[in-house]
């Protein structure tokens, strides 16, 4: 688990090599007929949060939901800028157990590397703040998201994907490593 981040880190590093040296494999995301990563193009997605799926019932009673709506825009050809806002509860389950409630914003940047006509890798950093809710007490934390998907176009202008992804707490230590998925479309 702890090379996830070193491995996000050199995906990106060689598809930044690859685009640079004008590798067949990896191209810029095209440039003329809309494709995905033009200039002025908007993304909404939907993905999971790191630690855990959308939906997930425990065997106690307890359950969790994590939301993590996002918009994306292109700035320019390849270069997003965003953000997401994240939602998370988890019921404690039990007649005594707490539930706990997260809310967050994120603000991202990305870039999109066409791998060919079906699949972009589209990696995405950013800094978030999340403040989480537990019985009357709460904390506020910052943290360094990274996921690097790989985005397959169902059809034009939708998109599902996954990747590795890695959450670097910036305030409290506590990194995360998981594998991601986002749901989206292209407009």
């Amino acid at each position: 688990m702890k090379l996830a981040l070193p491995l996000a880190l050199a995906c990106t590093l060689f598809a930044s090599a690859a685009h640079a040296e004008g590798d067949a494999g990896f191209a810029p995301a095209p440039q003329t007929g809309g494709g995905f990563g033009t200039t002025g193009q908007w993304v909404l997605s939907l993905g999971s949060m790191t630690d855990a799926p959308f939906f997930f019932h425990h065997g106690d009673g307890g359950w969790q939901l994590q939301l993590a709506p996002a918009a994306d825009y292109f700035i320019i050809n390849n270069v997003s800028v965003g953000g997401a806002v994240k939602f998370a509860h988890a019921s404690g389950g039990g007649a005594n157990a707490d539930g706990v409630d997260t809310f967050g914003l994120e603000a991202r940047a990305g870039y999109a590397l066409a791998i060919n006509g079906q699949f972009t890798f589209w990696p995405l950093v950013g800094l978030a703040v999340d403040h989480t809710s537990v019985n009357h007490t709460s904390s506020t934390s910052t943290s360094l998201p990274i996921f690097a998907p790989v985005l397959f176009h169902v059809v034009p202008h939708f998109f599902v994907g996954a990747g590795p992804s890695v959450v670097i707490g910036l305030s409290n230590g506590g990194n995360e490593v998981g594998l991601d998925c986002i749901l989206g479309g292209w407009f």
